[in-house]
């Protein structure tokens, strides 16, 4: 019998002041999962978005036990942002046969004041 353990999943913007404006950007961190294959789906509006996100996966071991952990970044216009756009990261764990996994956010949600 494999060991199956669905991802946790938080979403979280990040601010940043550049040259002409400030930019957002909103990462995804899907932890404590095996097996390793998961999918990861950003949307706008509920639709899907078409720029590719930043992943970085990760592996651990804790004793016996290895589980792994995947960043996704995601870059935003800020004014996509600040016009309440609501962004989610939904994650297909593809071994878990369950719903996906999402988490939804928006400047409307206390993101920033």
């Amino acid at each position: 019998v494999q060991r199956v353990i669905p991802p946790n999943i938080n979403l979280y913007p990040l601010w940043e002041e550049v040259e002409g404006g400030s930019k957002v950007e909103l990462l995804c961190i899907l932890s404590g999962f095996y097996p390793e294959k998961l999918s990861v789906e950003w949307l706008l509006d509920n639709k899907a978005v078409t720029t590719s996100p930043v992943q970085r996966k990760l592996q651990s071991v804790e004793g016996e036990e290895k589980t792994f952990s995947l960043n996704s970044q995601l870059e935003l216009d800020q004014s996509q942002w600040t016009q309440g756009s609501v962004v989610t990261c939904k994650a297909t764990h593809n071994a878990a046969q369950g719903p996906p996994v999402s988490r939804t956010t928006s400047i409307c949600s206390g993101g920033f004041q």
